[in-house]
């Protein structure tokens, strides 16, 4: 009788997403290239394309 009742979740509860993420279109801040991202940009921070957002992200150490 190994009978699991728990759920049947295997692990912590993980965020799942419902389906493909809904990307908004921005320019970015340094190329003026038209990009899209995963968030709704507000104006208040510079918005980068794949290729310099490389260059501007944090560095991690």
């Amino acid at each position: 009788m190994g009978d699991d009742r728990r759920g049947g979740f295997r692990g912590g509860r993980g965020f799942r997403p419902s389906g493909p993420r809904e990307m908004h279109k921005a320019t970015c801040a340094d190329c003026g290239q038209e990009t899209e991202v995963p968030f709704q940009p507000s104006g208040d921070r510079p918005v980068y394309c794949r290729e310099c957002y490389q260059k501007h992200k944090p560095k991690r150490y």
